[in-house]
């Protein structure tokens, strides 16, 4: 096909994909409302069962119960919008393999022994196993690596994605055939009914601990992609990105709070932790429908900061009470109130100074912008992203490319050189559009075929011509204001 003509398919082509479109969509509803069946199928057996499997209404059933509902539910909503987005997908696999095996290890629980026996209520217990890593660790590092593009940073990442997939698998192997007994708490001394042979006990153990080390790499590495992702990205981009950062930060010393094992901080931490959890699919929503929220910088800012200082004083805090009442206990024979006084006021001490040290850490490395005009300056830097030419390709080209869902695009002046480019460029031209009154910078808008191989929505190729029209109308009419 011609670059200089539209990409205009057949009508029964553009009939099949909507077919497809709608089947997506239904499809998502439907796995949306199984996620949905899953968490009231949970709660039934927490309700049902004989207090083994109980459920309360605290943070970590709020927490799990959230984000088996939400990663669905916001996944779906988004493939109503644009089905073919591998984020969406991601989050709905998320939420529906986090749901099911929370609700497996349930039914296991309640059909063991002591209680009374369900069928296949043992294997379930089992099997169940095989959904967590998966669910959290490699859907956590994929959807980490694909957002908020969908895509990844290069080809080079496509091995990070390979790693947490085959990290999964491997741990899924070891655990399903894990000899002997389940160590579980409330089923003691149940043998697991797919163990390996016992000579196979080594090899099946080191790929259990091999994949889950593998898959916390994984984590690691996209954690770093999207780093380095928001280092190159564009102000929308980037924006999208800090409400992932903005959660991560809070969600980050939570954790950190609650693997140190300081009762009851820690279990009001690990809570926490996991409520934020179920917050992240209502960050990535908001941020792929690209709402922002004025000064978030300073928000991810003071959550590092706060974060971090509430992590360190409950590991100085543990360590001095462990510390003090030994000295006591090797002094009076007996341990005293007096150490968690004194421990309490060395915390109190460092505070101040440990803060300002924090403080002028995290700010040399997330310096944000404090500013006081915040929603009048977007504003004003949104007026000119259409009327200032430069602005206005590198925006034109952005939005063409995300909305048409290509894998790539250009705006170029009179002499056929790429003035803003998006996504890979050079890549082939299936749609070409003239840019009228762009001038000799802004001739026309190139658009790459899409990402799924699929021809491009002739609707879509005609709202991007209105959108080109506005673009050129405004850049006129700016050309042609009286100087000041």
């Amino acid at each position: 096909m011609s670059a200089t003509s539209v990409a205009v398919e057949p009508a029964a082509a553009d009939r099949r994909v909507a077919r497809r479109v709608a089947r997506l969509q239904r499809l998502a509803t439907l796995l949306a409302t199984g996620a949905i069946l899953e968490a009231l199928g949970i709660a039934a057996l927490s309700a049902i069962g004989d207090g083994r499997f109980a459920m309360s209404a605290d943070l970590p059933t709020i927490g799990f119960l959230g984000s088996i509902v939400l990663f669905p539910v916001v996944g779906a909503l988004i493939v109503q919008r644009r089905p073919f987005t591998r984020v969406a997908w991601i989050m709905i696999a998320t939420g529906l393999g986090l749901g099911m095996g929370l609700l497996l290890f349930g039914y296991g629980i309640v059909g063991v022994p002591p209680g009374r026996p369900l069928p296949l209520a043992l294997d379930a217990l089992v099997i169940s196993q095989v959904f967590f890593i998966p669910s959290i660790g490699s859907g956590a590092a994929v959807l980490l690596l694909l957002f908020p593009t969908d895509r990844l940073l290069s080809p080079r990442w496509r091995a990070v994605a390979l790693i947490a997939v085959g990290g999964a698998v491997l741990y899924d192997v070891g655990t399903i055939l894990h000899p002997g007994t389940i160590g579980n708490d409330t089923t003691p001394g149940s043998p697991n009914p797919l163990a390996a042979p016992p000579a196979w006990a080594a090899a099946v153990d080191f790929m259990a601990v091999a994949g889950n080390v593998l898959v916390t790499a994984a984590i690691v590495l996209a954690a770093a992609s999207i780093v380095v992702r928001y280092r190159r990205a564009e102000s929308v981009e980037a924006a999208q990105i800090r409400w992932i950062a903005l959660v991560a930060g809070l969600a980050a010393p939570a954790f950190a709070v609650a693997a140190l094992q300081v009762h009851p901080a820690s279990e009001m931490a690990f809570g926490v932790g996991l409520v934020l959890l179920a917050c992240v699919p209502l960050a990535i929503g908001v941020a792929i429908t690209r709402y922002r929220l004025y000064d978030i910088d300073r928000l991810i800012n003071r959550a590092l900061v706060y974060g971090s200082l509430t992590a360190i004083l409950a590991g100085v805090f543990t360590a001095a009470v462990g510390l003090a009442q030994r000295l006591f206990v090797a002094t009076t024979g007996q341990s005293s109130d007096a150490a968690i006084v004194l421990t309490t006021l060395v915390v109190a001490t460092l505070y101040a100074p440990l803060r300002k040290r924090l403080e002028a850490f995290v700010d040399r490395r997330f310096k944000y912008d404090e500013r006081r005009f915040g929603a009048y300056r977007d504003e004003v830097v949104r007026v000119l992203g259409v009327i200032d030419p430069a602005r206005a390709a590198a925006r034109l080209v952005g939005e063409a490319v995300r909305e048409l869902q290509a894998s790539g695009g250009a705006v170029l002046d009179a002499d056929s050189r790429p003035v803003a480019t998006s996504g890979s460029w050079p890549v082939p031209p299936v749609v070409r559009l003239p840019i009228p009154g762009g001038g000799d910078r802004l001739a026309a808008i190139l658009v790459g075929p899409r990402l799924d191989g699929r021809p491009h929505d002739p609707r879509s190729v005609a709202q991007l011509q209105e959108v080109v029209g506005l673009v050129s109308a405004a850049i006129r009419l700016h050309a042609r204001r009286p100087p000041s």
